[in-house]
């Protein structure tokens, strides 16, 4: 069977946990799945000390306010300027784009800086799994490698000896091509071990 190279692509999307807090965060913890969760603590935390500093500022200047006008507009400036700028570092995120390279020898699976080649060898188990399967059971481990900009109805499920790998890719005619390239991968590989 001839084996085509082909490219798949999924767009970056929206996701606060990519903002600048969260990329910062999951840098000190160097565990993705710690990281968004000490994200979530920290976003939060930081609202609820803006918000405090928001009232204390408002009860400790409300005479000095009071009496001189043209402090006033600057004190509202900056209430309106710091929650803009915990907004923009803490919720203002991206999640990079996905691509897939399908070689006639190996995958190349490339979303920002993280980069993992599937080749046939590696490969032990390819198949769709349903998004919230992958959400329920995957998403908790470690060494699951994950590279997904959106998630949809359907994430493909690579089962590699170093953990499995999570695809997710847009439309269901990409997902089924890529299904079909990696079993053919897997296929080849298995018919030259058979031979002598």
């Amino acid at each position: 069977m001839d084996i085509v190279t082909r490219t798949f692509e999924a767009p970056r999307t929206y996701r606060p946990s990519a903002s600048v807090l969260g990329r910062a965060v999951r840098a000190w913890t160097n565990d993705r799945l710690r990281g968004e969760a000490l994200y979530l603590v920290a976003l939060t935390g930081l609202t609820i000390v803006l918000l405090m500093a928001h009232y204390l500022g408002w009860a400790l200047l409300t005479s000095a306010l009071a009496a001189s006008q043209g402090w006033e507009p600057l004190f509202w400036q900056t209430q309106v300027g710091s929650v803009l700028v915990l907004a923009g570092l803490g919720l203002v995120g991206f999640r990079p784009a996905v691509r897939v390279t399908c070689r006639p020898d190996a995958v190349t699976l490339r979303q920002g800086d993280q980069t993992r080649t599937l080749s046939p060898p590696d490969i032990r188990d390819v198949r769709l799994i349903s998004a919230q399967r992958y959400h329920r059971h995957y998403r908790r481990y470690a060494a699951t490698q994950v590279f997904a900009s959106a998630v949809s109805e359907q994430v493909l499920c690579v089962r590699t000896g170093d953990g499995p790998v999570i695809v997710a890719l847009p439309g269901p005619e990409a997902r089924a091509a890529l299904l079909e390239h990696l079993e053919a991968l897997t296929a080849s590989a298995s018919e030259a071990a058979a031979r002598p």
